[in-house]
């Protein structure tokens, strides 16, 4: 980890400083031996601790050495780059696939996820130049619904890569709502379109909300701390929205969460029927049938399983 850090800060500090092929050479070599180092461990069921952090730093290496790349083979990055984004978030996938398959890594499968919702961002903004946030906001929605559909193949066999499907899902949501609420402040989404000023329309704030309810629950019945801090991101997203607004009423979102949650409590506070008393033991002669011994009652046996004399 530290000397992610340190790399990190060297390419920051020297960024004017050093030619482009001396960055990607530094960038290239730390993700690749860090990367190697968590890779080539083979373990029995969960990754160690020290694997994860190793393939995480080198991931996270791995993909500004990729557009590092992109960058010396003659990707212009005084605009946004699209074409170089598809690709260079497909091969940061792909390493993040291995291990998530090969090394049982949760991580790795999680970074992988982003990195192919990345892919598909960049594809629609290259291929069609789309430039509405509604365009990226419906490719955002239909990316968190397919991380949900695969957690949902995955949680009977690999539980906590299911979990990191989930987590995928609230931050494809909660990226949806940043569209609205901060798109200057977020360079990733500059070339998305879209302006300061704009905030979600009230379907897009019903579906930040939906999710930020299913997602607390999620982590409430399945102990996930993961899924339960993104749905509490997805509401103070939600509240800051719907709150932003020019109208001093108490109408629609207000009025119908204050419903719904007085609902809610008055449903669960509701008294309680007494359970049924429990059943009485069994007198002498009202013992079944099949629960009663008889001594000396003889027995035949159908079977003999002894071994031969």
């Amino acid at each position: 980890m530290l000397v992610t850090v340190g790399v990190a800060l060297e390419e920051l500090r020297l960024d004017d400083k050093l030619p482009t092929g001396v960055h990607l050479l530094i960038l290239a070599l730390a993700a690749g031996a860090i990367y190697g180092l968590g890779v080539q461990v083979r373990q029995q069921g969960r990754p160690y601790a020290f694997q994860s952090v190793l393939l995480v730093c080198g991931l996270l290496l791995l993909y500004p050495a990729l557009l590092t790349l992109a960058d010396v083979l003659g990707a212009d990055f005084d605009d946004f780059p699209a074409g170089a984004f598809v690709w260079t978030s497909l091969l940061l996938a792909g390493a993040g696939l291995w291990p998530a398959a090969a090394r049982n890594s949760s991580i790795c499968a999680l970074i992988a996820a982003l990195a192919l919702g990345i892919a598909a961002l960049a594809f629609v903004n290259w291929a069609l130049d789309a430039t509405s946030l509604t365009t990226y906001r419906w490719l955002l929605a239909a990316c968190a619904l397919g991380y949900v559909v695969v957690s949902l193949l995955l949680r009977g066999s690999e539980p906590r890569h299911s979990e990191q499907m989930v987590n995928a899902a609230g931050l494809a949501i909660l990226a949806l709502a940043l569209t609205g609420l901060a798109p200057a402040g977020l360079v990733g989404l500059a070339p998305f379109g879209g302006s300061p000023d704009e905030l979600l329309p009230d379907g897009w704030e019903l579906v930040v909300l939906a999710v930020g309810c299913g997602l607390v629950a999620y982590g409430a019945v399945d102990r996930a701390p993961g899924p339960a801090y993104l749905g509490v991101a997805n509401l103070v997203a939600f509240i800051v929205s719907a709150g932003v607004s020019d109208e001093e009423t108490l109408y629609f979102w207000p009025l119908l969460i204050l419903a719904l949650g007085i609902g809610a409590m008055v449903t669960g506070l509701r008294p309680r029927a007494p359970l049924p008393p429990e059943p009485s033991a069994y007198t002498t002669g009202s013992v079944p049938l099949a629960s009663r011994v008889v001594e000396d009652e003889p027995v035949l046996r159908v079977r003999d399983d002894s071994p031969p004399p």
